[in-house]
């Protein structure tokens, strides 16, 4: 009899166990079918055009000024800022589609990610106006629509996780987002976004891959110690230095990550920094200005490669790639734009292709089987192989005009096969 019972004992345990991961797998399916849809709730969005990327330059520049303290600063966008804005968003983070709109008293944020299986992950916010302290919120993730409660309270888990994460550092959200309101063609708040600023802060914490900060400090500081000591001038010197610099044991995908990051800390700007997580005082003892360095004689080839490159290995290629894209889209604007800044300089396929050549170097020298001989390589480069001098001569110059007349725009096929051109060139010139 006791075995009897033993046996039966077993078999109802092994029942439950099977009812158990029955009923998970069927909640499971409920979910994925509930949270998700067979198409994508947004269209297919468009490439940014010209006045698109200076409106949200535009903005940026409210949200740079409101930013930098603890303190708010007050931030109007009107609609075509918001729809620039979504715009950029999804040409960055495509094929994910993304839309800001406004309707009565609510602002939506929308977004469509494409899954497995044909499905669409659809999500949206609604932030409802007026409100005094951050307005109320409502979370929805397929045909799910969580009510403010507990909407706020993913909010909440999900600025907890950037903060733990080290990507970012948000205030609390009430501190995020106060007065609130939204009125014809567009939206106001007073918003405080962290204590970071700049535009390479503004993207940093939250898209970079992990970096040996170690590697990074001693690799910037070995450089300014070199240029200190012998100055140069010329890009190629400054490429054979980063990368004659720290050749350990350590993993060489690591150590080129390391090497360009530092290089756009030398040759571009020290909030490069930001994409390695570095804090202001890592550097106090070696932190000198923005060497200019140049190739073919021009300054400018020099700081397109290195920002590219640096942008590359933390945020991958396809931001890096449409961030030149938007720069020379800004660029061609006409001083007669509300949305140019300063004197543009026009569309330049030769700065274009020197983003290229940096951002397409680098992505191929962090792939781990690769790494150590093109380090080995980027030692001793020659500018050729850096940038090819015949893509210098490309197109300079083009208004906005001039180039929607040659190519139509970003994800136009003149467009694309211009830029096809442009890389079959740098795979046959550079380093492979």
């Amino acid at each position: 009899m006791p075995f009897i019972k033993s046996i039966w004992k077993q078999q109802a345990t092994g029942r439950r166990l099977r009812l158990l991961i029955i009923a998970s797998a069927l909640i499971l399916l409920l979910s994925w079918f509930t949270l998700t849809s067979p198409r994508a709730s947004l269209p297919l969005i468009a490439a940014p055009t010209a006045e698109e990327v200076g409106a949200v330059r535009a903005a940026y520049k409210q949200l740079r000024e409101g930013s930098g303290s603890a303190t708010a600063g007050r931030v109007t966008l009107g609609q075509s800022e918001l729809s620039s804005l979504a715009a950029l968003a999804s040409h960055a983070l495509r094929p994910n589609r993304i839309a800001i709109v406004t309707a009565s008293a609510t602002l939506r944020i929308e977004a469509s990610r494409p899954l497995i299986m044909g499905r669409w992950l659809n999500v949206a916010i609604d932030f409802r106006a007026p409100s005094i302290g951050f307005p109320e919120v409502r979370l929805t993730v397929g045909s799910v629509r969580l009510p403010p409660l507990i909407s706020r309270a993913v909010l909440e888990v999900a600025r907890w996780f950037v903060i733990l994460t080290g990507r970012a550092d948000l205030p609390r959200i009430d501190q995020n987002m106060r007065k609130f309101a939204i009125h014809k063609g567009g939206v106001s708040a007073m918003l405080s976004i962290g204590s970071k600023s700049g535009i390479v802060d503004a993207v940093a914490g939250m898209v970079s891959r992990p970096v040996d900060r170690g590697a990074v400090i001693r690799i910037y500081c070995g450089l300014v110690a070199q240029q200190r000591r012998l100055p140069s001038a010329e890009l190629v010197e400054q490429v054979h230095r980063a990368f004659s610099l720290e050749r350990s044991n350590a993993q060489a995908a690591d150590v080129n990550r390391a090497a360009f990051l530092a290089l756009g800390m030398l040759l571009v700007d020290d909030r490069v920094a930001s994409f390695a997580r570095l804090r202001p005082n890592d550097l106090r003892h070696c932190l000198i200005a923005p060497v200019p360095v140049a190739i073919y004689g021009r300054f400018d080839w020099p700081k397109h490669w290195a920002l590219s490159a640096a942008l590359s290995v933390v945020a991958g290629s396809q931001l890096s790639e449409t961030a030149g894209e938007w720069k020379e889209l800004a660029d061609s604007l006409s001083r007669q734009s509300r949305f140019a800044i300063g004197d543009p300089t026009g569309f330049s396929m030769a700065d274009l292709a020197a983003d290229r050549a940096g951002y397409r170097l680098a992505a191929s020298a962090v792939e781990p089987a690769r790494a150590e001989p093109i380090a080995r390589k980027l030692a001793v480069v020659q500018a050729e192989q850096l940038l090819p001098h015949r893509l210098t001569e490309h197109e300079d110059g083009l208004s906005n005009a001039d180039f929607v007349r040659r190519y139509g725009g970003a994800d136009d096929p003149r467009f694309q096969a211009r830029i096809r051109h442009i890389d079959l060139i740098l795979f046959h010139s550079g380093i492979r």
